[in-house]
């Protein structure tokens, strides 16, 4: 009997050290001891793909000082603001945090953020340190740089080249002080931070000695390595990769005009060309673009191959094999064409409830949105002048907030969405709300169009490119 509660006992804590795990994040503002000041960090979860990767966390100082309590089980990349300004940037964009850390940070001066004027200490500061390190040595180099408008695309080459030679000379030095994993995932966020401006600039040009540069440079080099493993390229490294695949497979993607949002099946068959020997990588960009085209054509033809694509070259037993299969088994099941839509029923800003039946007859076009979001800011406008062009014709915009509260989607009205169309509110269950369950969204704002039957249209071309296609796709339903 003994030994039976000895053994269970010890099950507990074998299965309680690989559960989640006690870890804080706290902070002092001294300038803030009088006054209050709101705090945010933003948590990044590797193993999330889609809605539910990126979770928010709020708080207000008290007397100047602020804490954070997470519950996590792997090392999570985390970025914060202060006053809704940029904490960590610039310098970087995140930290990393592991399991059990007790970061303390230190503001020292408010109006001066940034990652190299924060002081880091408690347990897990030292990795903070040594991204500190190579962030002090890049801004080095940063400083000897002319303005990056009047730099040739040689002279933007050969300048990231040193930045990404001084990151692997002091991930080298800093070698045995941290696990070889920690090191990798810090190395290939600087890695990412410096290799973006340069890939987004060779995207764009039309130099002939692009090809060149780029398979000197990049190439030859293998500088997408600290991207290519499982634990970091779930971490860093996914836009970055991408363009890899594209400049690869193209002189001057901008010369031969190619779109991955109008080519998404060709796009999967570079990913399986140029990165067949990268299992990890190679299945989280096919995942991701995957539930992007689900997301924005439902059941299209695309849909139909990519998911072929997918299933045909990744390990069924791989990371994200089961949500992209989940995700395309609903749309076959009920995000079909034609198919009845969800009947919502949802409060607007006076409480007062709307159901879908109150809008048959009308076409209706639902606009989903949060406080915060890029680009459902970059949308509203454009839903604004859209929706005069509709005035007296037999449509009706409506603009649903998926924000955890009912202060933020108040605040939201007008800045991230359209203040005249009629706003509901998804009272705090986000995406766990049913309507949003429904059509299970890749990203935000989302559009989806019904019939004046209620009945499922679809996603409209994004106007946001151009009005002229969300009009003509309406048209036919008015």
């Amino acid at each position: 009997m003994k030994k039976n509660i000895l053994i269970i006992f010890l099950s507990l804590i074998i299965f309680a050290s690989k559960g989640q795990v006690k870890t804080k994040i706290t902070g002092c503002i001294p300038e803030y001891k009088e006054n209050d000041a709101d705090v945010e960090i933003s948590v990044f979860y590797p193993h999330i793909i889609g809605n539910g990767r990126k979770v928010d966390y709020k708080t207000r100082t008290s007397r100047g000082h602020f804490e954070f309590e997470l519950d996590i089980d792997e090392p999570l990349s985390v970025t914060g603001t202060l006053n809704e300004q940029e904490m960590i940037f610039p310098g970087a964009y995140s930290i990393l945090v592991n399991p059990g850390d007790s970061i303390h940070v230190e503001i020292p001066n408010a109006k001066k953020l940034g990652i190299m004027n924060l002081k880091f200490s408690g347990i897990g500061s030292p990795k903070v340190h040594f991204q500190q390190a190579i962030v002090a040595q890049i801004l080095s180099l940063y400083k000897q740089d002319p303005a990056y408008r009047l730099q040739s695309l040689s002279y933007q080459f050969a300048s990231t080249d040193k930045k990404l030679n001084a990151i692997d000379s002091i991930c080298t030095k800093y070698k045995g002080n941290f696990k070889t994993s920690e090191i990798d995932l810090i190395k290939a966020m600087e890695y990412e931070t410096v290799l973006h401006m340069l890939m987004y600039s060779s995207m764009q040009s039309t130099n002939d000695s692009l090809k060149t540069l780029f398979k000197n440079y990049i190439v030859k080099k293998n500088r997408m390595k600290p991207f290519l493993t499982n634990h970091v390229i779930h971490n860093y490294g996914m836009t970055v990769l991408s363009d890899f695949v594209l400049l690869s497979e193209y002189d001057n993607p901008k010369n031969d005009g190619f779109r991955v949002n109008e080519n998404p099946v060709e796009y999967c068959k570079l990913i399986i060309k140029y990165l067949s020997k990268y299992p990890a990588a190679k299945e989280y960009l096919l995942a991701n673009t995957a539930l992007n085209v689900f997301s924005d054509e439902q059941d299209s033809e695309n849909s139909n191959i990519i998911y072929r694509l997918y299933s045909d070259n990744v390990d069924h037993g791989s990371t994200f094999y089961r949500k992209v299969l989940d995700s395309y088994q609903i749309i076959k099941s009920r995000l079909k064409k034609g198919m009845p839509f969800y009947s919502f029923s949802l409060p607007d800003t006076t409480g007062k409830i709307h159901e879908l039946s109150d809008f048959k007859g009308k076409v209706v076009i639902l606009d989903f949105w949060f406080n915060g979001c890029g680009g459902c800011r970059e949308l509203a406008p454009v839903m604004v002048e859209l929706e005069k062009e509709y005035i007296g014709k037999e449509i009706q915009f409506i603009s649903i907030s998926i924000d955890r509260d009912k202060s933020l989607w108040l605040k939201g009205i007008g800045k991230y969405c359209s203040k005249s169309s009629l706003q509901l509110f998804t009272e705090g269950l986000e995406t766990k709300h049913p309507l949003v369950e429904f059509l299970n969204p890749g990203g935000f704002p989302f559009l989806i169009a019904i019939d004046k039957h209620g009945n499922l249209i679809g996603p409209p071309p994004d106007p946001r490119g151009g009005v002229s296609d969300f009009k003509r796709f309406i048209g036919k339903y008015l």
